[in-house]
């Protein structure tokens, strides 16, 4: 099956200190910066993972071609959106197997639900939507566009994307919004907020293990791999994007959620929250 994935669009700019940061002075630290965005991540990751994979998303108009390229050597199709406001940047700090993230969302605010019609959804088998997108929409917004998409077949898989970003939105909004979703992919923390919110909901809980809840039940729960964690960034969003490739290629559910730990694995040892290729 075709997937679609909707949602946002960063550049992401990764510091790693090289020690604790010293206040007021400098701190010496590995910096660079990537495309990222939890949406376009997912996106990579799944064409990585073998999917045909089309992104929809929405950048400054003079980013379109450089957003594009970058999508282009990940073997994803783009459909981008404009917009005068600049591409959205987010600055991640890493320390540890923690960070603290920094976003201005900008042009992803911009993004465009009414203008994806049904005659170009009738392509997909799944349709990924990042809670991302969701957080600069109102509820009927997003309960249109999903009821379209339920309308016409098409499996959902929705990645919450901020615990503090639900909160904001309010949680019994965020509920409504993503009603029809087939699967819910929160991490924790998201998950103490949401519960099993739909009827196959697979909480990723970092370093500890994945749990799989099929209509409100836990039925099973996935050890993870230990590694060396360089940079947390991502981790989630890989295991997100292969657990979608694989569904849409066929495989089990449990096959698709082992072999998403093992791209997570793969996620952490590398700067930056895209696979290296």
């Amino acid at each position: 099956m075709k997937v679609l994935v909707i949602g946002d669009v960063i550049d992401d700019v990764i510091v790693v200190p090289k020690g604790a940061i010293r206040p007021n002075t400098d701190t010496a630290s590995r910096i660079s910066q990537t495309l990222g965005g939890s949406a376009g991540n997912i996106a990579s990751w799944a064409s990585f993972a073998g999917a045909d994979v089309t992104f929809i998303g929405c950048v400054n108009s003079k980013d379109v071609e450089r957003v594009k390229q970058q999508f282009d050597h990940y073997g994803v199709k783009v459909q981008l959106q404009k917009s005068n406001n600049a591409t959205g940047t987010l600055v991640s700090l890493v320390e540890g197997s923690s960070r603290s993230m920094l976003t201005d969302r900008g042009a992803n605010r911009d993004l465009d639900f009414s203008a994806i019609d049904n005659h170009h959804l009738a392509e997909f088998g799944f349709v990924f939507l990042s809670g991302y997108s969701i957080f600069e929409n109102d509820v009927e917004v997003v309960n249109e566009f999903l009821t379209r998409v339920n309308s016409l077949g098409i499996k959902i898989m929705i990645d919450p994307g901020s615990a503090g970003f639900i909160k904001d939105y309010g949680i019994a909004n965020f509920k409504s919004a993503i009603k029809h979703a087939d699967i819910l992919l929160p991490n924790e923390d998201e998950f103490e907020l949401l519960g099993a919110a739909s009827k196959t909901t697979i909480v990723k809980k970092g370093s500890a293990e994945v749990e799989l809840y099929q209509d409100g039940a836990l039925t099973d729960s996935f050890p993870v791999i230990g590694v060396q964690a360089i940079d947390p960034t991502g981790a989630g969003d890989s295991f997100s994007g292969t657990v979608l490739a694989h569904l849409a290629n066929g495989e089990s559910l449990h096959h698709a959620i082992n072999a998403g730990i093992a791209n997570a694995a793969l996620a952490v040892t590398t700067i930056g929250a895209r696979p290296e290729l």
